[in-house]
């Protein structure tokens, strides 16, 4: 019994260690993103898809993974209702990847980071209204909270925050279609890829402003190396997920826009006034309540075990 809890414990710690390296990144992510304000947005969202997928496919050939991948994909094809799931995740990540590009190369780094605060709420959000799964007391205070924090930045920044409005949007909406997927992650970021490379390429082909032969040595270097980027945070997620439970994961998400915030302020130097400390300070105590309220949870689903 002793080397049960063990082995559990070492599992949990493992799989923090993942999430946590996971998530600094995720927050990192953006400086990457901002050696590439060159280029036009569309354009690094075009090539980091392809690069991803190229990434993926290399992948599962090293691993000797190919038997897992054709197994799932051709599971996928014959059920058409997880088919079509999949090929609306595909554009969902696409519009949140590109929405994420766009705002670090337009100084919009800071209301990036906002969306990725308020995404855990608006996810719960989701699952209540699509779901109907029931809200605790603590969770409609923190829902009340972010509301206030957004609309406190709207009316000082004098119009809604569309970046941060759209980035959770897009990975909520992402996440709950997701919910009841069964492809492994690594099969499934293969499939987002594939199911958009046709699209991405005649945009490449045909309507890109700029043709490879236009771009700095550094920038081609950091467009190819964009899909190894892009993959190796997901795939410390995945196995994190694999050593520890959702809900304990869950909790280190927050290190990701944290350390994106002080990326945009501290190396992007983008403007962030006293009077909008109050618009995220009630976002963050918004957070605040959630975790707690969180805990609270766990703790009372720990004692009904027991």
């Amino acid at each position: 019994m002793t080397a049960i809890r063990f082995n559990k414990g070492d599992n949990l710690k493992k799989g923090l260690v993942l999430a946590f390296g996971s998530y600094i990144a995720w927050g990192f992510l953006s400086i990457f993103w901002k050696l590439l304000s060159g280029v036009d947005a569309y354009e690094v969202f075009s090539y980091r898809m392809l690069s991803t997928m190229l990434t993926m496919l290399l992948y599962f050939l090293l691993f000797g993974k190919m038997g897992k991948l054709k197994t799932e994909v051709s599971g996928l094809i014959a059920n058409k209702s997880e088919l079509v799931t999949m090929i609306l995740a595909s554009f969902l990540v696409s519009v949140n990847w590109l929405v994420f590009i766009y705002a670090v190369g337009h100084q919009q780094a800071t209301a990036a980071s906002l969306g990725y605060y308020i995404n855990p709420l608006f996810s719960v959000l989701l699952a209540v209204v699509f779901l109907k799964e029931r809200l605790e007391n603590f969770t409609k205070l923190s829902l009340v909270l972010a509301l206030i924090g957004v609309l406190i930045l709207t009316i000082q920044g004098g119009r809604l925050p569309i970046v941060s409005i759209l980035l959770p949007l897009s990975f909520g909406t992402y996440g709950l279609i997701k919910k009841n997927v069964t492809l492994s992650s690594d099969v499934a970021m293969f499939v987002e890829t594939i199911v958009v490379t046709p699209f991405v390429l005649v945009f490449i082909l045909f309507f890109a402003k700029h043709a490879p032969s236009d771009y700095t040595m550094s920038q081609i270097i950091y467009l190819i190396l964009s899909g190894i980027i892009t993959a190796i945070p997901l795939l410390l997620f995945a196995e994190a997920l694999k050593q520890a439970p959702l809900n304990v994961v869950g909790f280190v998400q927050y290190v990701s826009p944290t350390i994106q915030l002080a990326v945009a302020i501290f190396l992007f130097h983008e403007s962030f006034k006293l009077e909008n400390l109050y618009g995220f300070a009630a976002i963050w105590l918004a957070i605040i309540v959630f975790i707690i309220g969180q805990v609270i949870l766990m703790k009372k689903a720990k004692n009904m075990v027991k």
